[in-house]
């Protein structure tokens, strides 16, 4: 399945072709196969995208996924589109998505830390050219990224995390009592992170920060 839709009004889901329902939040996951793509649109219409797929063979098939859940959802541009870290799986899809619809900010955590041609090539010759008619925005924790109707919070950037807790956060968490550090890579812990709430609704991407991490 191509783009699944999550509403927040906790009802079945709705069938790609369905009208949407006022006052809703639509969530799509984009089955790109590797990065988890996700598009958040409130009922303001504005819309946050987070990551693009994968580099390569695959760039024309996830930004196509991609584009199928923006024409579901009938956005005419993209308001805010994050890259959570410089792997290929995450901003791979980017440069073929670029051209098929507009982008008006890029949000990410700042330079590569871990060096590597797909990202360094990218980021010196294709991202700044893509960005060059945008905003561009490095993010850092505690920084609110403006979309109307939607709370969206970064709560980690470029190895940070955000100092004081959320409402209701801040305990330690018995889940993660046996938690051990494994061997991070350098890029994926530089992870762009947002919590994200709307009405009672809460949930968060933490980019590849989950996978090692642990949470």
């Amino acid at each position: 399945m191509r783009a699944a839709m999550l509403s927040c009004i906790f009802t079945s889901a709705l069938a790609v072709a369905q009208p949407r329902p006022n006052g809703t939040l639509n969530v799509y996951v984009i089955d790109v196969e590797g990065g988890n793509a996700t598009l958040f649109v409130p009922p303001s219409h504005e819309s946050l995208l987070i990551d693009t797929g994968n580099a390569g063979a695959a760039a024309a098939r996830d930004a196509g996924r991609i584009m199928d859940a923006i024409k579901d959802a009938g956005l005419q541009q993209i308001d805010h589109l994050i890259v959570t870290h410089w792997h290929g799986d995450h901003f791979g899809g980017l440069a073929a998505l670029a051209p098929q619809i507009p982008i008006r900010e890029f949000i990410d955590h700042g330079p590569n830390v871990q060096p590597g041609e797909l990202a360094d090539t990218f980021l010196q010759k294709t991202y700044p050219q893509l960005y060059a008619n945008a905003k561009h925005t490095v993010v850092k924790p505690g920084d609110k990224i403006s979309l109307a109707g939607l709370d969206v919070r970064v709560v980690t950037s470029a190895g940070e995390t955000i100092k004081t807790p959320l409402p209701g956060a801040g305990k330690p968490n018995p889940y993660c009592a046996s938690f051990k550090p494994g061997e991070n890579n350098a890029e994926d812990p530089q992870s762009v992170g947002i919590y994200v709430t709307f009405g009672k609704f809460r949930t968060i991407h933490l980019g590849d920060i989950t996978k090692e991490q642990g949470i």
